[in-house]
């Protein structure tokens, strides 16, 4: 197997996965009961994974594209399927004989040319008189209005009118069809004698209605021919999937990542929260430590009054202490001993004059 083309945006590869790949290939898987046998040209053929795929049950294969890297990819691809071959060439100037064709296969090329009205010519131009042509084209007010999508290699995508018109004239009698991925419930009988009328039905608010549609059309798949064509009827509900159910698988990974993300942030909030309030308990405990430390400096400053106070005591009581002590080493010295009878003498003698005093 060769080495696969990478992606662009500009052509489908048969390796991605998702909405796209299931659109690209049911296309392919539809047609195939209308070009068994047929000589089938297919415009635009990309990769070459549906040429490849229609090889499989018509008589012949023309795959064209204008990309040469693509052409060779496709031929080295698919190149063992002997009635399958891959030619360069303009979907606006094909290169194939007038008539040579049973089948035209365009799948979402016509939005990406500006010569539109010029490759439907070519197509009716290859085209054998009861030829057919089978295209798809996005729906431009749903394609780009409904999803929003933009793409930069589409250079003119057509709403159904404007698409119509440009049919009308070349390709007369015409059968459309509505194409767009979508999730639903399926129910059907078993047993083969069973009726097989396809119903779709919606629960639309508080009512159950049966639907013409189920949604509006992505695509349009259109089967398309001359006068003289017979247009084959494809099924009037054709519903696709890859065997492994993979899109809704896609889907369930996605619910339970989801999931997981929803416990994640529940996870995550609820640390938050408890974090939170171990932050709130410990500004709590930081302000009941302020207040305690606010407590503590006012004692401070009273115990640092108090020992002041007390420091200043202390300092007189030394210096009386100092003083008492000066005057007992003073009487015991013999200058004391000689100035203290002196001393008692002076005062008696004063007391008799102080006496008389008072009494006159």
């Amino acid at each position: 197997m060769s080495v696969s083309l990478p992606f662009t945006g500009e052509r489908f590869t048969p390796e991605l996965g998702g909405a796209i790949w299931y659109e690209h290939w049911h296309r392919y898987c539809a047609v195939l009961p209308a070009v068994i046998g047929k000589r089938v040209l297919d415009c635009a053929c990309g990769e070459g994974y549906g040429s490849s795929l229609l090889a499989s049950v018509a008589g012949c294969v023309t795959g064209i594209d204008i990309d040469s890297a693509a052409v060779q990819h496709a031929s080295s691809r698919y190149g063992e399927q002997t009635n399958l071959r891959f030619v360069q060439g303009s979907c606006a100037s094909l290169p194939l004989a007038d008539k040579s064709v049973d089948v035209v296969i365009s799948f979402e090329t016509i939005e990406h040319i500006e010569a539109q009205v010029a490759m439907l010519a070519e197509f009716r131009r290859v085209l054998a008189a009861d030829g057919i042509l089978i295209m798809s084209s996005p729906n431009k007010p749903t394609y780009s209005g409904e999803t929003g999508c933009v793409n930069e290699y589409h250079v003119r995508e057509l709403t159904r009118d404007e698409l119509k018109s440009m049919l009308d004239t070349r390709f007369p009698q015409q059968a459309w069809y509505g194409q767009r991925c979508l999730a639903h419930s399926m129910l059907w009988a078993e047993t083969s004698s069973h009726p097989r009328v396809a119903e779709l039905v919606a629960l639309i608010g508080d009512g159950v209605r049966a639907l013409d549609a189920p949604a509006a059309a992505i695509y349009f798949l259109v089967v398309c021919g001359g006068h003289a064509a017979v247009l084959p009827r494809l099924p009037a509900l054709s519903i696709f999937d890859d065997g492994a159910q993979s899109l809704y698988r896609d889907y369930e990974r996605a619910l339970l990542a989801e999931k997981h993300s929803y416990w994640d942030v529940l996870d995550a909030r609820k640390i938050a929260e408890q974090r939170l309030q171990e932050a709130i308990v410990a500004v709590n405990d930081l302000a009941s430590a302020r207040q305690r430390e606010e407590a503590l400096r006012g004692r401070l400053v009273a115990l640092e009054a108090q020992l002041a106070e007390a420091q200043q005591e202390r300092a007189r009581a030394a210096a009386t202490m100092t003083e008492s002590v000066a005057r007992l080493r003073y009487r015991e010295s013999w200058q004391g001993w000689l100035r203290w009878p002196l001393g008692r003498l002076r005062r008696r003698m004063r007391q008799p004059a102080a006496i008389g005093g008072r009494s006159q």
